[in-house]
């Protein structure tokens, strides 16, 4: 059985080339879509005033590499202002 990698790339506000930060697991990550928030606060680089970022599209990438398939999830994003109003349930 073949092992699979799954990676994770999450760009900085507003670029296609810089990657933020980048996470690896031998299992699938939780769904991320269009729309959702991630914060950043924990992540190296990340200043105050604390922002948060808006996903704004999700792309994969599949491949094959000596018997393992890797899964790569880039995520690119913008910055948005973390408040109450973007976080609650729309009415």
């Amino acid at each position: 059985m073949k092992q699979i990698e799954y990676i994770l790339e999450i760009f900085r506000p507003e670029s296609v080339d810089d990657v933020w930060v980048t996470f690896n697991s031998s299992s699938p990550f939780m769904p991320i879509s269009v729309g959702d928030i991630i914060n950043p606060r924990l992540w190296p680089g990340s200043e105050p005033p604390q922002k948060v970022l808006r996903v704004l599209n999700v792309e994969h990438i599949i491949w094959e590499l000596n018997d393992t398939v890797k899964h790569k999830m880039l995520i690119f994003t913008d910055e948005v202002a973390g408040t109450w109003n973007l976080r609650k349930m729309p009415a």
